[in-house]
């Protein structure tokens, strides 16, 4: 019986060992595209996005992820901008996630703060909130974390507030970067564009992520999930009556919510009636403040992840 035990044990940890080894290279090359575009989608947008480059050419990873349509410049609505200061604050529910959407009537009232030292080290999304007097608050842009450190510094892009560049003020005129923000009269501007352009159409707060998921009523993934895979999200959006929407799905918690698809932000905020909406920076950083708490469940075993921007509602 012992060296049945033994036999089998053996057997057992061989068996482990091969589906260790052999388990990595089924996914990622192998026939099953839903969790091929998945895996390569999460670990591209990790703080180690270098394993998939290593392994796939740029026009690969194109391949397997699907696309994104390319976001036209998108058509500036009017519309009456309203005082009214109540916040609605919605559950969002599926069977993968779990979430939270936020609705701000006035968009006037949303405005870019950041850490108070952001090219040393940034703060948590509550922390840049009560800083500024916010009542609400949400992650916006994104940073370099090359070493994951995770002190929230080094943002990249442009910043603007109170229609003054923070960063990006050295950009050449033509040199284009995702940008998503707000003008004077309080539109979201959600797409690609160069510093010249941003200033054209009269941007007063702004931060560089993306992509843009809905753009002039608009979806913009239409193959595929958008290749980011599944994960904690953070994402913006406006109606034609000018409400801004503070999406957050939470994300890398099994039993409660595994997390969400860029495609998955995009239809929710699609049925809620954004005609313009943008992804903002995801994972960890996901997190949304208001009245004093915070209402999601960060991914972060420590809690809230440090980060340079939020766009607050003051």
């Amino acid at each position: 019986m012992k060296k049945h035990f033994k036999d089998i044990c053996k057997f057992l940890i061989v068996l482990l060992v091969f589906f260790g080894v052999t388990s990595p290279v089924v996914v990622l090359f192998g026939p099953f595209d839903n969790i091929k575009r998945t895996v390569v989608g999460a670990i591209l947008k990790s703080r180690h996005p270098q394993y998939i480059t290593w392994l796939f050419s740029q026009e690969e990873i194109d391949k397997i992820l699907g696309g994104i349509s390319t976001a036209p410049k998108q058509e500036l609505f009017t519309f009456t901008a309203r005082t009214d200061s109540t916040l609605n604050l919605k559950q969002i529910e599926s069977s993968r996630f779990k979430g939270f959407l936020l609705e701000i009537p006035d968009p006037k009232r949303i405005e870019v703060a950041t850490a108070e030292n952001m090219d040393e080290k940034g703060d948590t999304t509550s922390g840049i909130a009560k800083r500024h007097d916010a009542v609400a608050a949400i992650n916006a842009g994104g940073f370099y974390d090359a070493n994951g450190t995770g002190t929230g510094r080094s943002p990249y892009g442009f910043i603007i507030h109170d229609g003054r560049f923070l960063l990006g003020q050295n950009s050449l005129d033509v040199e284009v970067n995702e940008f998503v923000g707000f003008n004077e009269d309080g539109n979201l501007i959600a797409g690609t564009y160069s510093k010249g352009e941003i200033i054209e159409m009269g941007a007063k707060e702004g931060i560089s992520f993306g992509p843009a998921l809905i753009v002039n009523g608009e979806k913009m993934i239409t193959d595929g999930d958008g290749g980011w895979g599944v994960g904690p999200r953070t994402a913006i959006g406006q109606r034609k009556d000018g409400t801004v929407l503070f999406l957050v799905i939470d994300g890398r918690q099994p039993g409660y919510s595994v997390g969400a698809t860029l495609r998955d932000l995009q239809n929710i905020l699609y049925e809620e009636g954004a005609v313009i909406a943008a992804n903002l920076d995801g994972g960890s950083s996901s997190t949304l403040y208001l009245n004093g708490n915070v209402v999601n469940k960060p991914a972060d075993l420590l809690g809230e992840r440090m980060i340079p921007t939020a766009f607050i509602v003051k």
